[in-house]
Protein backbone atom coordinates (compact mmCIF):
# COMPACT_ATOMS: atom_id res chain seq x y z
CA UNK A 1 0.00 0.00 0.00
CA UNK A 2 1.15 3.48 -1.15
CA UNK A 3 2.57 5.80 2.14
CA UNK A 4 1.54 8.81 0.20
CA UNK A 5 0.19 11.61 1.81
CA UNK A 6 -3.09 13.17 -0.09
CA UNK A 7 -5.00 16.31 0.26
CA UNK A 8 -8.05 17.47 -1.11
CA UNK A 9 -7.91 20.33 -3.89
CA UNK A 10 -8.95 23.32 -2.86
CA UNK A 11 -10.86 23.68 -6.21
CA UNK A 12 -13.77 21.67 -5.76
CA UNK A 13 -16.65 22.14 -3.94
CA UNK A 14 -19.83 19.71 -3.01
CA UNK A 15 -23.09 19.13 -1.62
CA UNK A 16 -25.23 15.86 -0.87
CA UNK A 17 -28.28 15.07 -3.28
CA UNK A 18 -30.25 12.18 -2.18
CA UNK A 19 -27.39 9.14 -2.23
CA UNK A 20 -24.90 10.72 -3.96
CA UNK A 21 -22.31 13.52 -3.45
CA UNK A 22 -21.86 15.96 -6.28
CA UNK A 23 -19.02 17.79 -6.72
CA UNK A 24 -17.96 20.88 -9.28
CA UNK A 25 -14.55 22.14 -10.21
CA UNK A 26 -14.39 25.63 -10.46
CA UNK A 27 -11.03 25.91 -12.54
CA UNK A 28 -12.11 23.18 -15.24
CA UNK A 29 -15.49 23.30 -14.90
CA UNK A 30 -16.28 19.46 -14.49
CA UNK A 31 -18.65 17.59 -12.04
CA UNK A 32 -18.08 14.28 -10.49
CA UNK A 33 -21.10 12.62 -8.62
CA UNK A 34 -19.86 10.04 -5.76
CA UNK A 35 -21.10 7.15 -4.45
CA UNK A 36 -21.69 6.42 -0.70
CA UNK A 37 -17.76 4.83 -0.26
CA UNK A 38 -15.68 7.06 -2.60
CA UNK A 39 -18.11 10.08 -0.47
CA UNK A 40 -16.68 8.00 2.87
CA UNK A 41 -13.19 8.50 1.61
CA UNK A 42 -13.72 12.07 0.33
CA UNK A 43 -14.77 12.95 4.14
CA UNK A 44 -11.89 10.61 5.36
CA UNK A 45 -9.58 12.98 3.19
CA UNK A 46 -10.85 16.46 5.19
CA UNK A 47 -7.19 16.19 6.97
CA UNK A 48 -3.62 15.29 4.44
CA UNK A 49 -3.88 11.23 5.12
CA UNK A 50 -2.61 8.14 3.42
CA UNK A 51 -4.49 4.95 2.34
CA UNK A 52 -3.39 2.60 5.31
CA UNK A 53 -5.56 5.89 7.51
CA UNK A 54 -8.51 5.58 5.46
CA UNK A 55 -8.40 1.69 4.98
CA UNK A 56 -8.39 1.82 9.85
CA UNK A 57 -11.35 4.04 9.33
CA UNK A 58 -13.52 2.38 6.57
CA UNK A 59 -13.06 -1.09 7.84
CA UNK A 60 -14.32 0.31 11.25
CA UNK A 61 -17.06 1.53 9.36
CA UNK A 62 -18.20 -1.98 7.04
CA UNK A 63 -17.69 -5.50 7.28
CA UNK A 64 -14.85 -5.78 4.72
CA UNK A 65 -11.50 -7.29 4.67
CA UNK A 66 -8.31 -5.25 4.87
CA UNK A 67 -7.71 -6.51 2.29
CA UNK A 68 -10.62 -5.96 -0.26
CA UNK A 69 -10.71 -2.42 1.51
CA UNK A 70 -7.21 -1.73 0.63
CA UNK A 71 -7.85 -2.65 -3.44
CA UNK A 72 -10.90 -0.23 -3.17
CA UNK A 73 -9.05 2.55 -1.36
CA UNK A 74 -6.18 2.35 -3.79
CA UNK A 75 -8.63 2.34 -6.80
CA UNK A 76 -10.64 5.14 -5.69
CA UNK A 77 -7.72 7.25 -4.63
CA UNK A 78 -6.16 6.78 -8.42
CA UNK A 79 -9.65 7.33 -9.45
CA UNK A 80 -9.47 10.80 -7.29
CA UNK A 81 -5.74 11.68 -8.40
CA UNK A 82 -6.61 11.26 -12.05
CA UNK A 83 -9.82 13.72 -11.76
CA UNK A 84 -8.00 16.25 -10.11
CA UNK A 85 -9.75 15.99 -6.83
CA UNK A 86 -6.87 15.06 -4.72
CA UNK A 87 -2.62 15.50 -4.83
CA UNK A 88 -0.07 14.55 -2.98
CA UNK A 89 1.02 16.55 0.12
CA UNK A 90 3.70 18.53 -1.16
Amino acid sequence: MSATMWQRSDHWVGTQIDDAFVMLDFEGGTYVSLNKTATDIWNALEQPSNAENIVEVLIERYEISAEQCSTAVERVLADFQAKRLIQPVA
